[in-house]
C-alpha cells in the first residue's frame, strides 16, 4: 500500500513539472567494469529534516531502493547498495552488463519541490589478456605468408597490430580480417622480423599481446673483396666473399674445378697458375638457396 501510495504521489509530482532536475546527479554518463562498484554522486545538500521519501529506479518501472520510514530494496539488489539518506548518493557494487541502462532519483522533502535527476549507465567487462596465435614454422622470405590470430574475451571494440611499436596499416603486403582480429602479412619480407604486438580495447581496459618473428632470408648476391686489389706476381694475395643471410651462409670457392671450402682464399704466392676465374657460392640450409659470383684474379 506504501509503494502504491509513493508511486501515485511522484506521478503526481511529475505531471505538474514542479521538480529541479539540472545537475541533480553530477554526471548524466557513468561507465563501469563488470564485477566492480559505481558511485551516483548528487549535488543534493543534505536538508535540515530528512527527506520524506526517497527513490531510485531503473529504466523507469524497476525498483532499486525506495526510503521512507522504512527502506524498500528491489530485487537483485540486496547487498548491492549503500545509499546516503541525506544527499540521494547510492552505490551500487558488483554490476554486471545487465545493469546497463538509465536510473532515475526521485527525492521527495518536506516543504518544497520534489528533486530528480536521471543517470545513464554503461557496464562493460574488461577485456581479457589476448591469446594471440604466433607462427612456428619456419618463415621464409619471399615465400612464406603468415596470418596471426589475435582473441580476447570481454566486449573488445578496438584491436590495434604494431610492429616494433609502430601501427601497421592495411596496404603491399599487410591486410586485416575478421574485425581486425586477423593480421596477414603475404610475402614475408626481412623487414618483418621483430615484435608484433597486438592490442586489443574497450572504453574501460586494454590488453596486450607479443609475437616475436623471426624471418630467415638470403643469401643475396655475394661481394667479393681482393687483397691487395691490384696484385703483383709473387705477392701473397687474399679473396674474401660475403652475402647477407639469415641464417650465416657457409661458403664455398670454385677454380678450375677444384673445391676449396670457407669464404677466404689465401695464396702465399701468387703464380701464373693461380690466376683465372674464382667462383664464390654462398648457402643457405634453410632457406635452401645459393647465390654465386664471379671473380677474376689478374697479376700485374
Amino acid at each position: 500500500m506504501k509503494n502504491t501510495f509513493l508511486c501515485s504521489v511522484v506521478l503526481v509530482l511529475l505531471s505538474t513539472g514542479l521538480c529541479h532536475g539540472s545537475g541533480v546527479i553530477t554526471v548524466d554518463f557513468l561507465r563501469g567494469a563488470t564485477g566492480e562498484s559505481v558511485t551516483f554522486t548528487t549535488s543534493v545538500k543534505p536538508a535540515a529534516e530528512p527527506f520524506l521519501a526517497l527513490t531510485w529506479s531503473f529504466n523507469t518501472t524497476v525498483n532499486v531502493v525506495t526510503s521512507t520510514s522504512v527502506d524498500i530494496v528491489g530485487q537483485g539488489y540486496e547487498n548491492r547498495i549503500v545509499l546516503d539518506k541525506s544527499t540521494g548518493s547510492l552505490v551500487l557494487s558488483n554490476v554486471t552488463e545487465k545493469d546497463s541502462g538509465e536510473y532515475e532519483l526521485i527525492i521527495i522533502p518536506h516543504g518544497g519541490e520534489h528533486i530528480q535527476g536521471t543517470v545513464e549507465l554503461e557496464v562493460l567487462t574488461a577485456v581479457s589478456n589476448p591469446s594471440i596465435s604466433c607462427p612456428t614454422e619456419n618463415l621464409i622470405e619471399g615465400k612464406s605468408s603468415v596470418n596471426i590470430t589475435c582473441d580476447a574475451d570481454g566486449l573488445v571494440s578496438s584491436t590495434l597490430w604494431l610492429k616494433d611499436g609502430k601501427p601497421l596499416v592495411s596496404g603491399d603486403r599487410f591486410s586485416f580480417h575478421h574485425g581486425n582480429r586477423v593480421l596477414s602479412i603475404s610475402p614475408i619480407d626481412r623487414k618483418d622480423t621483430g615484435l608484433i604486438l597486438c592490442n586489443v580495447s574497450n572504453a574501460i581496459s586494454y590488453q596486450t599481446a607479443e609475437c616475436r618473428l623471426h624471418v630467415y632470408y638470403g643469401p643475396d648476391k655475394p661481394t667479393v673483396t681482393q687483397k691487395p686489389r691490384r696484385a703483383e706476381m709473387e705477392e701473397k694475395v687474399s679473396l674474401s666473399c660475403f652475402a647477407e643471410s639469415l641464417p650465416e651462409a657457409t661458403f664455398f670457392w670454385t677454380f678450375r674445378n677444384r673445391k676449396i671450402p670457407g669464404p677466404v682464399v689465401h695464396i702465399k704466392e701468387m703464380e701464373e697458375h693461380h690466376l683465372g676465374a674464382y667462383t664464390c657460392t654462398a648457402r643457405n640450409a634453410v632457406t635452401h638457396r645459393e647465390a654465386s659470383e664471379v671473380h677474376r684474379l689478374r697479376g700485374i
